[in-house]
């Protein structure tokens, strides 16, 4: 019995959107079923932002230029639609800045036929105001036809009870007269209070002559700033108003805060996801390793100093062995007799310490270096 009432009442709402609809003259339910209607409202997908745009631009003109897709940057044209379809809804108060599922049309059916309805409500309002002759033939209120009369009474029964929780019913009957509205009433009494004077005392209003000489300084202070209007106006040659100019600087203006907003929109999701969790947390606690680290690198250093002398004097040894043996090598080839090899093996031995003279030179001068650093 509940589902069949449930049913009924789904079909009532679709018929409703679909008859305000094709009273509004939408293109895109020209000669379509009740079926395709609820498709096109609960179902995300192009048809219904096109249906949004389509709505929002027959309540005011002005909407379709901000909505119009040659001024949405291509790769970011589906999200900005959707953030500029957001920002207007939230503005007229159908649904709040951050439903963005709600725009999609990936939120609960009750919430969608809620705007829905809410936004339709609006469009033929602002239709019928605009058609003399449906403003002619219009009742002075526009009943919904998708809430019964009882629920719509029980509506603004719940409006008025929470009007009346809100406000003080005393001060709604009450026989003093206020003078001066709400705001300025508490900047009054904030300022008495600084003065020493409590509400119990009687505070006697300000002497005639002080507000004739306050209005009198304040006369000249607007006759100074109207001779400085005059002179910047004689002086300066401001341009004329230009609506065309005024439209296209307009238009531009609307880009590039829209593209602002997609790019604080993008900046705030990188830092509530990335950023944050790093913010405010406690500096790290430094230790003493650093010298410790340095000692050890100093060290490092000198070692491979040292490794780079060794393999400086393992070369030259090399080089010096190398040219002895060939020396050897030629003397023994060209020497002929006992004495020619005697006297090369004598030459030989005289060169060899020669050498293994320059190699102990060179070995301390090498550590005498190496000592210094």
């Amino acid at each position: 019995m509940a589902a069949n009432s449930r049913s009924e009442r789904f079909n009532q709402i679709s018929r409703s959107f679909k008859d305000r609809l094709q009273a509004l003259e939408c293109p895109l339910t020209e000669e379509v079923d009740e079926s395709w209607i609820v498709q096109l409202i609960f179902t995300p997908g192009e048809p219904r932002i096109k249906l949004l745009q389509w709505l929002f631009s027959r309540f005011d003109t002005k909407l379709a230029d901000l909505l119009d897709a040659q001024y949405i940057p291509t790769d970011t044209r589906m999200d900005a639609r959707l953030q500029r379809l957001l920002y207007i809804s939230s503005v007229l108060g159908l649904c709040g800045p951050d439903d963005i599922d709600l725009i999609r049309g990936a939120s609960t059916k009750s919430k969608q036929i809620a705007y829905m309805d809410q936004l339709l409500d609006l469009v033929c309002i602002v239709d019928a105001s605009e058609d003399p002759a449906k403003r002619a033939m219009s009742s002075p209120g526009l009943i919904d036809e998708s809430l019964s009369l009882r629920e719509q009474v029980e509506h603004d029964y719940q409006l008025i009870d929470c009007i009346a929780r809100e406000q003080d019913i005393n001060s709604l009957f009450s026989d003093e007269l206020t003078l001066l509205p709400p705001d300025l009433m508490k900047q009054m009494q904030k300022s008495l209070k600084e003065q020493g004077i409590t509400s119990q005392q009687q505070y006697s209003p300000p002497d005639y002559q002080n507000l004739l000489e306050v209005l009198s300084e304040v006369a000249k202070q607007l006759i100074k700033s109207t001779t400085h209007l005059e002179e910047l106006k004689h002086n300066y040659a401001y341009p004329e108003y230009e609506e065309q100019l005024s439209e296209r600087v307009c238009k531009t203006m609307q880009l590039v805060l829209s593209e602002l907003a997609q790019l604080v929109t993008g900046f705030t999701f990188t830092f509530e996801n990335e950023i944050r969790q790093w913010c405010n947390r406690a500096p790290p606690v430094l230790t003493d390793i650093g010298a410790a680290f340095k000692t050890v690198y100093t060290l490092l250093q000198k070692f491979t100093d040292i490794l780079q002398s060794f393999s400086s004097v393992k070369t030259s040894f090399l080089n010096v062995s190398q040219k002895a043996e060939t020396s050897l090598q030629r003397d023994s080839s060209t020497a002929h007799g006992p004495a020619n090899l005697a006297s090369a093996c004598t030459e030989g031995m005289d060169t060899l310490r020669n050498c293994i003279n320059i190699l102990e030179t060179s070995v301390s001068a090498q550590s005498g270096h190496s000592a210094r650093k």
